[in-house]
């Protein structure tokens, strides 16, 4: 409560409004910023980013960060588990199950996204291509405020997540055990430690940004909560870009901010959109594929359908073309014609191409707003992170 209090009182100015910096007579090349439209004479992409085209030149994303990205992992382990303060303090820092957070960035798939993202803008938004302990800070605390949510959810969500063998490593090995208080005081105590990081950045924009994004993972997270069947594609990925895109949105802008840039400059703003656009690509590509390996799992159970299927992108885009599969959304499909009815619906709509097609729009955005910056290895890299999430290509090695 009080953390979306803070995020509250921080976001209320922190919406700056878009100053073009263009030289006179540049060329009309057009780049979306949020409800705004700004030119630059650079932006002309030479070839659309596609699912199933040629990756883009340019070096392996990863690969360019990997070290730092060990070392932001070490350092969070370290931080987590490390003896600090006296009395209560001390009891917390050794407790068996707030340490446990930490072994999150060692498990968990995905844990190196953020902090990626965080350093390859930070490095191509810079004047010298480089970043600083600022930037390696700022990563840290994109992954730790975003660890802290997975925790949450899976409380919020009852279980869903574990038992499809998906939930966090803290709420698998201690929900069963000791209840859900547990795994809520773990999210907590690293979204504490988060905002101590974040006070050392002493950067007011910063602060203001990164309390947005906490804000609006509350406020997505709610809104997804409320989700049900007789709402639209519009409102999911409208709560999707709360819950999902923001703080990614965020952090990427102000990477941008500590590498010199101002909060409402075309580099910064430039760097909110990338972050945005990838990350609502990132979760279409993850939806479309998990419904079209459901689809094949049910032709082969023949007609075989979950009771419980969570809102997610191609079940609500059939169900805005077919209105009757409201309804069996609606009674948990437990009518004996609601499964082919889902199935034929998704398949006669093509939801999961749909839903693909969207992920291409958000991809492509994501790489035109790239054009912001200067010609790099970096930017390059990211332009390369476009086309692998768009295709489902894995991030990094094993």
């Amino acid at each position: 409560m009080l953390v979306g209090i803070l995020g509250g009182a921080l976001c209320w100015n922190a919406q700056p409004q878009l100053r073009s910096q263009l030289p006179a007579g540049a060329p009309p090349a057009v780049l979306a910023v949020g409800a705004s439209r700004v030119t630059h004479p650079a932006m002309v992409m030479t070839a659309p980013i596609t699912r199933t085209g040629e990756k883009p030149a340019g070096p392996d994303p990863f690969k360019l960060v990997k070290d730092d990205i060990d070392d932001i992992k070490a350092s969070i382990k370290k931080m987590l588990s490390a003896n600090r303060g006296s009395g209560s303090g001390r009891d917390i820092a050794q407790n068996e199950v707030l340490t446990m957070a930490a072994r999150e960035f060692s498990a968990r798939q995905g844990k190196s996204f953020r902090p990626m993202l965080v350093l390859l803008i930070g490095r191509a938004a810079s004047p010298d291509f480089v970043t600083d302990v600022r930037h390696f800070k700022l990563a840290m605390i994109s992954e730790m405020i975003h660890t802290a949510s997975l925790i949450h959810s899976d409380v919020l969500e009852e279980n869903a997540d574990l038992f499809r063998g998906q939930g966090t490593v803290v709420h698998q090995e201690v929900a069963l055990d000791v209840g859900n208080k547990v795994c809520i005081l773990a999210g907590d105590f690293l979204l504490a430690k988060a905002a101590v990081e974040l006070s050392l950045l002493d950067n007011g924009d910063v602060t203001e940004l990164v309390a947005c994004g906490l804000e609006s993972i509350c406020e997505g997270g709610m809104l997804t909560f409320d989700l049900a069947a007789r709402d639209s594609l519009d409102a999911y990925l409208h709560a999707s870009s709360q819950s999902i895109g923001n703080l990614i949105r965020n952090c990427c802008q102000c990477s941008a901010i500590l590498s010199g840039h101002k909060v409402d400059s075309l580099v910064a703003q430039g760097c909110r959109v990338f972050g945005e656009e990838l990350a609502l690509a990132q979760q279409l590509v993850a939806e479309a594929e998990e419904m079209e390996a459901l689809l094949k799992a049910c032709r082969r159970s023949k007609n075989k359908w979950p009771s419980s299927v969570e809102p997610n992108a191609p079940l609500l885009y059939a169900s805005d073309q077919y209105p009757e599969l409201r309804d069996a959304v609606t009674r948990g499909f437990s009518q004996p014609s609601d499964a082919a009815l889902a199935i034929d619906a998704l398949e006669r709509c093509g939801a999961v191409e749909h839903t693909l097609e969207l992920a291409a729009e958000k991809a492509q955005s994501a790489a035109e707003a790239l054009l912001v910056l200067p010609q790099s290895a970096e930017r390059d890299a990211l332009t390369v992170l476009c086309h692998k999430v768009l295709s489902g290509s894995p991030i990094k090695g094993k």
